[in-house]
């Protein structure tokens, strides 16, 4: 008896949006006859280029959360939205939490600019989120005059230069010597660096800080931890944001304006309140309650708070805190 053949698990899915997009081999609404794109794939990580025109190349790093996908319609970083903009996208797509550090990566990228292929491009933006914002910090040289948009970025995880840095472990267990180590010395030649981070949350601040240069910009976004783009995205300012950054538009001042927007979220006074409570000013922490619900426009946000509070003390007491 013939052998019975296993089940596809993949049988009748639908290529990937990219694939299927590189197919349509258009570039600026016309027909070409070359390469409308590439996929490439390496041991711990793969690079997908989509041609859409020569004006903006964004080039795009995973982040931590995305490693452990391996399902056919993995996106990379953001290429929704680049798609919609026509924007050109080179995403980098990770299959380890090594915070980029292989030297494969930096040999095949280090290709990509020795053949001119950043060159194409009218205008560079590297972008990331935490791992894949200290990727775009580090890499932006590859590409003279680029821009730079990292949220949440580390400088490094070096030992020897943040001893102060006790998170990510998977990251710190790295090689971090060799190229690429300390993405704060290899902004230089980048146009413009916008830092988008929390300054209350202490590790992202002092990554932040150790950047320097006429160049760093920084975009503070008070109260939300290391969740910078999820905020972002919930007050619906993500893409403003980022579509600003590449025109060069962004000023501190105007993404302030932006950000008053926070005013509205849920989100953003329970960060005020814990930031408070963890520092044991629980008056302040009441008065958040109070001025939730007529600041935000939602009734229900200071029982929500309260719960919250009542929770947090309960939690401090059973760990024999005060």
């Amino acid at each position: 008896m013939a052998d019975i053949a296993e089940p596809d698990p993949n049988a009748g899915k639908m290529a990937p949006r990219w694939l299927a997009e590189m197919r349509t081999s258009t570039v600026d609404g016309h027909r070409v006859d070359r390469p409308h794109g590439f996929y490439v794939n390496y041991q711990k990580f793969a690079a997908i280029h989509v041609a859409r025109g020569k004006d903006v190349l964004i080039v795009a790093f995973d982040n931590l959360s995305s490693v452990n996908d391996t399902s056919l319609e993995r996106e990379t970083w953001g290429d929704k939205f680049y798609a919609e903009k026509g924007w050109s996208s080179l995403g980098i797509i990770s299959f380890d939490a090594n915070w980029y550090r292989d030297d494969v990566l930096f040999d095949y990228l280090e290709s990509l600019r020795d053949q001119g292929f950043f060159r194409q491009f009218g205008k560079v933006v590297f972008t990331g989120t935490s791992m894949g914002g200290y990727a775009a910090c580090a890499f932006c040289g590859l590409a003279p005059g680029s821009i730079v948009l990292a949220y949440s970025p580390q400088s490094t995880l070096k030992k020897d230069l943040v001893p102060w840095e006790k998170r990510f472990n998977r990251g710190r267990q790295q090689d971090w010597s060799g190229r690429y180590a300390d993405a704060a010395a290899l902004t230089g030649s980048a146009k413009r660096v916008y830092l988008c981070y929390d300054p209350y949350m202490e590790g992202d601040k002092a990554h932040a800080d150790r950047f320097s240069g006429d160049n760093i910009v920084h975009l503070p976004t008070n109260y939300v931890g290391h969740k910078t783009v999820v905020f972002l995205r919930r007050a619906n300012i993500l893409k403003q944001v980022t579509s600003m950054c590449v025109s060069g538009e962004m000023t501190p001042r105007t993404f302030y304006a932006l950000y008053r927007t926070r005013r509205k979220l849920p989100w953003y006074y329970m960060g005020l309140m814990d930031m408070a409570m963890e520092r044991g000013h629980m008056g302040l922490a009441r008065r958040v309650i109070r001025g939730s619900g007529p600041a935000s426009g939602n009734p229900n946000l200071p029982k929500a708070l309260e719960r919250r509070m009542k929770l947090f003390i309960e939690t401090r007491k059973k760990k024999g805190k005060r």
